[in-house]
């Protein structure tokens, strides 16, 4: 069963007299505990599809189509209905633990606010949550877990932190957790470790998850699909396996490539500006495969299998 899905999401953003244009015609699914992985070089709009999903864009955004969930199209949900759902059905593990954590507030607290955010509660009450929060640091192997209740974001080192930000997300026991670059700036002995802790807690939780990565070693741990983004556009969408050792399109054949583990070969050229129009495939400039067609029709998805999709050309024919 589809827990969520996102059909045709498009979101400008009006930037002083221009509209720039980030996500065009972004549509994807996830099924119920499904861990679907949104891979892609920086700036290629998979956290702004996160955001879209979470409701939370800034002011000067635009967006359109729709973003089902258990059948109900959140996008037209009331603000205040929408606001009980977020942060109890779907959670969210935001990417930078150096602002998203309150450097003055101890972090078993802020963990802890996720649950009791607008109310109060007594003595019993607070020992009791303190012992949930104490669990879950157990269980994301932090050292001291029942002292770490106590320790502001500070004393703690960064994959600390990121754990503590995967407390926040899970404290709820979300139906579909949005987590957005949860590897970023960490080493990779330590990025390894935690996605590995994320995917046993999910499995114990039998949540869904939308994983927004550019770390294709952390996807191919957790992911059931994988679907790879480029200029705003989702290029390809399969099976974790399938795109990760036969990738069709040759943007994802070249995140591959420039994998360390493949060979450290990157890609020439860089992912187009948002202000930038197109009549032709966005990834022409840089494409290594591109054929006459190319830089006159845009290309359209084709379906490799029943499960795996690519926007190319070269298998559409430009029809």
């Amino acid at each position: 069963m589809k827990l969520l899905e996102v059909k045709n999401l498009n979101v400008s953003f009006m930037v002083e007299d221009e509209k720039v244009h980030v996500l065009n015609d972004v549509s994807l699914d996830i099924s119920e505990n499904e861990v679907l992985a949104v891979i892609g070089e920086t700036g290629c709009g998979k956290s702004v599809t996160g955001s879209s999903i979470l409701r939370i864009l800034p002011e000067n955004a635009n967006i359109s189509g729709e973003i089902y969930y258990n059948g109900e199209n959140i996008l037209e949900m009331p603000e205040e209905k929408y606001r009980l759902m977020r942060g109890k059905e779907i959670a969210s593990v935001p990417q930078s633990p150096s602002t998203s954590l309150d450097p003055l507030m101890k972090v078993g607290d802020q963990v802890a606010e996720c649950i009791t955010v607008g109310n109060r509660i007594n003595g019993k009450e607070k020992a009791t949550l303190k012992g949930v929060v104490n669990g879950i640091f157990s269980k994301l192997k932090l050292p001291r877990e029942n002292e770490m209740y106590d320790n502001y974001p500070c004393e703690l080192s960064g994959g600390m932190r990121q754990r503590i930000l995967l407390s926040m997300g899970i404290i709820t026991s979300p139906n579909l957790l949005v987590v957005d670059e949860p590897t970023k700036a960490i080493d990779w002995v330590l990025r390894k470790d935690i996605v590995k802790e994320l995917k046993a807690l999910k499995d114990e939780m039998k949540c869904a998850m939308l994983f927004i990565t550019h770390d294709l070693g952390a996807a191919s741990i957790i992911a059931d699909r994988i679907a790879v983004m480029y200029s705003g556009e989702i290029v390809e969408t399969g099976p974790a396996d399938e795109v990760l050792n036969n990738p069709k399109h040759p943007y994802t054949k070249g995140l591959i490539s420039a994998m360390p583990s493949r060979g450290l070969n990157v890609m020439e050229g860089y992912m187009p500006s948002f202000t930038d129009t197109f009549d032709t495939c966005r990834f022409f400039p840089r494409c290594t495969e591109k054929t006459h067609m190319c830089d006159t029709q845009i290309p359209k998805s084709f379906s490799i299998n029943e499960h795996h999709t690519v926007k190319c050309n070269m298998y559409c024919g430009g029809n």
